[in-house]
C-alpha cells in the first residue's frame, strides 16, 4: 500500500519548547484556565492492520492554572470492533534551574474497562501536574468502519492551532461540511493517483483533504442558546456512498420519500396503524363529540392524562409498541405520541406524525436525510383548516402547545401518501406574564397588602411544573427566599389543572420595611416584589451564535401603593422608554405620584424569538438598562 506519505503526517511527541514551558498566561484570553497548542488528526487507511481505517491523534496543552488539571484524565471511548494503539504521553515542567523536566506515562497507568456491551473505554491521568506544566499525548484508533469522526476545532478553553488531514479511498464518497462561525486558515485538497494498492485490485486514487484553523477562541455558552453542537467550529463528514470491487453503489444518502417509508416501516415499527384499537378503548362519549375541535380536545386530554411519561425519548429503535404502553398506562416519548396519532384518527381528525431534534439535540441536517439526527416526535393536527401541534408527555402543557425543548427551529412533517415537508413548530397561545399589586403601609411601618399573577402560554407551563414539583410550604419558603422582606400570609391558585386557561396565583403578603438607618424617618421599598431583574443573562464581550429565546413573551406589571397621611414620598424611580431594533422588543418604565397614592406601570416585551448575533449588543444593553430601573428604590420620609 502507497500511503506511507499520509502516515508520516501524523505528529510525533517531543515537539514542547522551553518558550512555551515558560508562558503563565494566553495573551488572547487572560481568562483561560488552559491552551491547546497544537492538535492535528490524520486519518488514513492502514495495510499494517488489514486494511482498517486509521486515525493518529496529536495533543500538546499548557495547563495555566489549577482549574485545568482535570485535562490531565483523558478517557477514550471506543465500539467493541475498535482498538486503540499506541498511546504516548508526556508532562513537561521547568525547574528552578529552567531546565526542563519530563515525566512520560507508565504501561501500567494506562486503564482499560468495558463500559457496557456496546463499548468500551481507557482512561489514563499524565503524571506530575503542576500549574505551568505542558502535558503532550498522542494515540491511535484503528477501526473496521469507514465513518469519519467530527474534528472539533472549538472547545472550551482557546486553541493555538488544530489541524486535521485525511486520504480518502475514491470509492468513499462524503459530504465534507463546515458547522460554526469560524473560518478555515488552511483548506486544502487534492487528487493523488495511484495512492492505495491493494492485494487483488487496481491501485487506487484518493482525496487528500487538509483543514485547518488558528488562535480559535474558546466556545463560551450563555442563556438562550441551543446546543452547542449547533455552533462549534468543526469539520463534519457524512458518508454519501461506497463503490465495492464489482462497482455496485450502496448509498447511504437517500430522497425524503424512502427515508419516511423506512421511517414508517422499520423505525416506528408500523405502530402508525392502530386506529381501531383505540377506536374501541377511547370511551365512546369522547368520539361521539360532533363538534370536531371540542372532540379532538377531549382526545388529547384523555390521551394526557391516561399515560405517564417513563422519562425516554425516541431512539429511531424499533421497539415501540402503543398496545403494551396503553396496558402500562406508561411509556416513551414515541410510545404516547403515536397512542395521541392514533387516537386523534380514531376520532376523525386529519393528523400527521412530527419528527424532529430537541433544543439540546442540535439541530437536524436539512441538506439530506439523516433520520438519527431526530430524538422525538410529535403530532400535528388539522382541524377547519387551522393547524395544532401537539404532545402528550407532559401533564401540564395545553392543547396546541409542546414542550420548550421542542422548540428548534423547524420539524419534519410524515406524510406516508405523500413526501413530507419541514415546517416551523407554531403556538396557539401566546406567552404572557401579569402581576397587579395592591400595598398600603400599615402602623407597624411594613407595607401589607396583596398579589395577583396571571400567566399564559410557556410562563403558565413552567410556573405549573414549578408549584406541582414542590409542597406548598418548600414553594412558598423558596419564594420567600428571593426576597428578604417578603413574608406571605396565604396563598391560592386557580386552573393549575386547566392548561387551556391562565394559571393564577393569590397572595396576601407583608413586606418588612429595609430602613435606611437606626435613626432614618425614611422608608424604602422595592415595588418589583416577585420576579424583578436582577441579573443580565448576557455577559459575553461578543458573542458569534444567535440569542433564541423561545418563543415571544410579555411581562406586565400594575402596582399601586398608598401612603397614609403623615409621609412623603422623597425619591421614585426614575421612567425608562426604550427599545430594541428591528421591533425586537421594548420596555416601559412609567411612575406617578398623586398625593398619597403612588401608581406604576411596566411592561417588557419581546417580539420574535430569534435575535442574530448582530444584535447582540443591543439586547445587552437593552437588559442592563431594565435591571438598573427595576432594582432601584421607591423612598418614603415621615414627615416632621
Amino acid at each position: 500500500m502507497n500511503l506511507f506519505s499520509q502516515k508520516s503526517k501524523s505528529t510525533q511527541l517531543g515537539r514542547t519548547t522551553l518558550e512555551e514551558l515558560k508562558m503563565t498566561v494566553y495573551k488572547n484570553d487572560s481568562t483561560a484556565h488552559a491552551v491547546v497548542l497544537y492538535e492535528h488528526g490524520n486519518f488514513y487507511i492502514d495495510q499494517a492492520n488489514d486494511y482498517n481505517f486509521r486515525t493518529d491523534f496529536y495533543f500538546r496543552i499548557k495547563i495555566l492554572n489549577k482549574n485545568a488539571f482535570d485535562l490531565a484524565t483523558i478517557n477514550l471511548v471506543t465500539y467493541k470492533k475498535e482498538n486503540i494503539q499506541n498511546i504516548r504521553a508526556k508532562t513537561y515542567n521547568i525547574s528552578n534551574f529552567e531546565a526542563m523536566e519530563i515525566d512520560d506515562l507508565q504501561e501500567k497507568d494506562i486503564f482499560k474497562k468495558e463500559r457496557n456491551e456496546n463499548y468500551d473505554e481507557i482512561s489514563f491521568t499524565l503524571p506530575n501536574i503542576k500549574e505551568g506544566s505542558i502535558i503532550e499525548y498522542s494515540y491511535s484508533v484503528i477501526s473496521p468502519y469507514s465513518k469519519i469522526e467530527d474534528w472539533k476545532f472549538q472547545s472550551n478553553i482557546p486553541k493555538i492551532k488544530s489541524e486535521f488531514d485525511a486520504a480518502i479511498l475514491g470509492n468513499y464518497r462524503y459530504n465534507i461540511r463546515l458547522v460554526g462561525f469560524a473560518k478555515l486558515d488552511k483548506n486544502e485538497g487534492d487528487i493523488k493517483k495511484n495512492c492505495v494498492d491493494i492485494p487483488g485490485l487496481d491501485m487506487g486514487a484518493c482525496a487528500i483533504v487538509s483543514f485547518g484553523m488558528d488562535t480559535i477562541a474558546a466556545f463560551k455558552e450563555e442563556s438562550y442558546m441551543t446546543s452547542r453542537k449547533n455552533f462549534e467550529s468543526k469539520m463534519v463528514f457524512d458518508l454519501k456512498s461506497y463503490i465495492d470491487r464489482e462497482g455496485l453503489e450502496t448509498k447511504y444518502t437517500t430522497t425524503w420519500k424512502a427515508a419516511e417509508k423506512n421511517l414508517k416501516n422499520n423505525f416506528l415499527d408500523n405502530q402508525i396503524s392502530k386506529r381501531s384499537f383505540f377506536k374501541r378503548n377511547i370511551p365512546e362519549n369522547i368520539l361521539a363529540i360532533e363538534n370536531t375541535l371540542e372532540r379532538a380536545k377531549k382526545v388529547y386530554t384523555y390521551i394526557q392524562k391516561y399515560y405517564n411519561w417513563n422519562g425516554m425519548y425516541w431512539n429511531g429503535g424499533s421497539d415501540i409498541r402503543v398496545r403494551e404502553a396503553f396496558e402500562e398506562k406508561s411509556g416513551s416519548v414515541a410510545d404516547l405520541n403515536l397512542s395521541l396519532y392514533n387516537a386523534l384518527n380514531a376520532a376523525e381528525i386529519q393528523t400527521y406524525a412530527v419528527m424532529l431534534s430537541t433544543r439540546a439535540n442540535g439541530l437536524p441536517s436539512k441538506l439530506y436525510p439523516v433520520t438519527s439526527d431526530f430524538n422525538y416526535m410529535l403530532v400535528k393536527a388539522v382541524i377547519d383548516g387551522k393547524e395544532y401541534f401537539l404532545d402528550a408527555t407532559n401533564k401540564f402543557t395545553a392543547f396546541g402547545q409542546v414542550p420548550e425543548s421542542c422548540l428548534n427551529g423547524e420539524a419534519r412533517v410524515l406524510d406516508f401518501d405523500e413526501v413530507g415537508y419541514w415546517q416551523e413548530i407554531t403556538q396557539i397561545q401566546k406567552t404572557n406574564s401579569s402581576t397587579k399589586v395592591q400595598l398600603q403601609l400599615n402602623e407597624n411601618n411594613d407595607f401589607e397588602g396583596k398579589i395577583r399573577i396571571t400567566r399564559t402560554g410557556y410562563a403558565a407551563l413552567d410556573k405549573r411544573e414549578s408549584i406541582a414539583l414542590l409542597t406548598k410550604e418548600a414553594y412558598l419558603e423558596n419564594l420567600e427566599g428571593k426576597n428578604d422582606y417578603l413574608l406571605i400570609d396565604t396563598y391560592d391558585h386557580q386552573n393549575l389543572h386547566d392548561s387551556n386557561k391562565g394559571l393564577i396565583e393569590n397572595f396576601n403578603i407583608r413586606l418588612e420595611n429595609d430602613v435606611l438607618s437606626s435613626n432614618s424617618n425614611t422608608l424604602r421599598i422595592n415595588p418589583f416584589i416577585l420576579g424583578r431583574s436582577k441579573e443580565n443573562p448576557f455577559k459575553l464581550k461578543e458573542r458569534n451564535y444567535p440569542v433564541d429565546f423561545g418563543y415571544p413573551q410579555t411581562i406586565t406589571n400594575h402596582i399601586n401603593i398608598s401612603i397614609p397621611e403623615g409621609y412623603t414620598v422623597s425619591k421614585l424611580p426614575e421612567r425608562l422608554a426604550i427599545t430594541l431594533p428591528n421591533k425586537g422588543g421594548m420596555y416601559l418604565l412609567d411612575i406617578k405620584h398623586e398625593g398619597q397614592k403612588i401608581v406604576l406601570f411596566s411592561k417588557f416585551k419581546i417580539n420574535k424569538s430569534i435575535f442574530s448575533s448582530t444584535e447582540y449588543y443591543y439586547l445587552k444593553e437593552f437588559y442592563k438598562q431594565i435591571i438598573e430601573a427595576e432594582n432601584n428604590f421607591i423612598e418614603i420620609t415621615l414627615k416632621n
